[in-house]
């Protein structure tokens, strides 16, 4: 917890035990066998990860591609993509992460209801897992990682509870924070869902920062611009940034870590994006290779993936680190 300790003057991480009770440590999902072909990403270090969504144009997703379907580049020379899987048969680590600053109050209510019916329909394995965190001045940790949904539901029962009055929104060192700390050590499928108008107010951590650690820890970032001033240029307060300067960093955050911007609007509400983030990780594909051995250390790599089909639609993480 080096990190922490460096943090620790201007990032706050609480256990909220009034809200879920003295909570246990997360359970560890089983390890797999070695000759388990799902898992082959897991046993080979040096290997890189790439989750992606494909669709067609008009939004479907696309089911039953194979390998040969693909073609990945590092650095704009094409690589053999030696490991294959549908994505859904990884493990899934999920965390929830909710902007509960000023601007983002009058949601909660929708959050909390909306969050609890998607940890239910996403935690049915044992090696699934999703945690909490609420975002303001400090990043508040509700409930760590749980296959449980009724442990998130307590924890969602805090949500929004002893806010902030400083006006400070600490978005982009939660992004650091979580992925850096829970994110990286997990296997498997990992992924961030981020409620928030977008807006940074007080981070330490900049924007490309915050990427740099999701794409370090394989995360992908699933944005959701929930905001009022959705319709309008611009909101007032604290802290305050126009809303297409908000959807903008959103958008960079995802697009540079394979993650989808969504934004809730009347016709398109909460309920319906988190199901459609919900079978965007069902119908991942997993692929993999493994790099050069002149890759160095902590170098950054591009990454294209696309589908030789140019009627299809990727969305997969744009780069790696390579690893110490």
């Amino acid at each position: 917890m080096g990190l922490a300790a460096k943090f620790s003057g201007w990032l706050l991480l609480i256990v909220s035990a009034a809200a879920m009770g003295q909570a246990a440590p997360p359970g560890r999902p089983s390890e797999p066998q070695a000759d388990d072909p799902a898992m082959t990403l897991r046993v080979n270090t040096r290997v890189v990860a790439v989750s992606a969504v494909v669709k067609s144009r008009d939004g479907k997703p696309k089911t039953g591609l194979t390998r040969d379907d693909f073609v990945l580049k590092q650095d704009g020379k094409e690589v053999p993509i030696r490991y294959f899987s549908q994505g859904s048969e990884l493990p899934l680590t999920i965390a929830v992460m909710v902007d509960v600053s000023a601007s983002q109050r009058t949601f909660i209510g929708d959050e909390t209801l909306a969050s609890d019916i998607f940890f239910q329909t996403v935690l049915g394995r044992p090696q699934d897992r999703a945690m909490l965190v609420q975002i303001d001045a400090n990043v508040k940790l509700l409930h760590g990682l749980t296959d449980q949904p009724s442990a998130l539901h307590l924890g969602l029962m805090g949500l929004g509870s002893n806010p902030s009055t400083s006006g400070a929104t600490l978005l982009q060192d939660a992004i650091f924070y979580v992925s850096k700390n829970f994110l990286a050590k997990e296997q498997g499928r990992k992924a961030i869902l981020l409620l928030t108008d977008g807006g940074d107010n007080g981070s330490r951590s900049s924007l490309q920062q915050a990427i740099e650690q999701a794409q370090r820890a394989d995360v992908q970032v699933y944005s959701i611009l929930y905001s009022e001033a959705a319709s309008s240029s611009a909101r007032q307060g604290p802290g305050a940034v126009p809303w297409n300067n908000g959807l903008d960093i959103l958008q960079k955050l995802s697009e540079a870590t394979g993650g989808h911007v969504f934004r809730v609007t009347p016709g398109f509400g909460l309920h319906a994006i988190y199901s459609q983030i919900a079978e965007d990780l069902r119908l991942q594909y997993a692929l993999g290779y493994t790099p050069p051995p002149d890759v160095q250390p902590n170098q950054y790599h591009r990454l294209e993936l696309r589908a030789k089909d140019k009627g299809l639609i990727v969305e997969a993480r744009k780069g790696f680190f390579g690893k110490p």
